[in-house]
């Protein structure tokens, strides 16, 4: 019988503790009245006085087991894109007060720098819904399977479809999104 590693062992009412090696052995210096106490996750805690003075102890602990009621995970997709709000909060702009009080502040790098994340924010903001509906696989397997096209295929659709209705991708309705990949997908097949 192998021992175990990582018991924590430690002395009753008192601070001191040690953890079993590899092998499980520990040392611990003890006086013959102190209790000691093991615990291990899955084990029963195990509490042994000390009334003899031995040099070594052999010590067996027994698994803790439980039994828990039958539990069954179901996963289901109440709508195949799911659209999450990802929206990300842009850095705070300086107003034009805030500009007029001190226009050396508005034109230092940093003001500049936050502008230009300001306006990359916006954007991404805009176009959250339509990304979420396209890299859908739930998106992407309802259309190669209704229209029977490889998934080479429905990327060529789509690239041409993004190219043509450039105006959909700041869509935030994903039904308004989904009718408009139909609607287009059913033209070119």
């Amino acid at each position: 019988m192998a021992g175990m590693s990582g018991v924590y062992v430690s002395i009753k009412g008192s601070a001191k503790a040690t953890v079993t090696n590899q092998s499980g052995l520990f040392t611990l210096i003890a006086t013959p009245v102190d209790t000691l106490i093991f615990s291990y996750l899955g084990y029963i805690t195990l509490e042994l006085p000390l009334f003899l003075e031995e040099d070594a102890l052999f010590i067996r602990m027994r698994e803790q087991t439980r039994m828990l009621q039958e539990i069954v995970i179901k996963a289901t997709r109440l709508y195949p894109n799911e659209i999450l709000d990802r929206t990300r909060v842009a850095p705070r702009k300086m107003d034009s007060y805030q500009a007029l009080q001190s226009p050396f502040t508005y034109f230092s790098k940093t003001e500049k720098e936050k502008r230009k994340v300001y306006r990359y924010v916006e954007e991404s903001n805009k176009t959250q819904t339509y990304i979420q509906v396209i890299t859908d696989p739930v998106v992407k397997e309802i259309f190669t399977k209704d229209y029977e096209l490889s998934e080479e295929e429905y990327y060529e659709l789509l690239a041409s479809f993004n190219q043509r209705y450039r105006m959909i991708q700041y869509a935030t309705n994903p039904e308004d999104i989904m009718e408009a990949l139909h609607a287009y997908f059913d033209a070119m097949k």
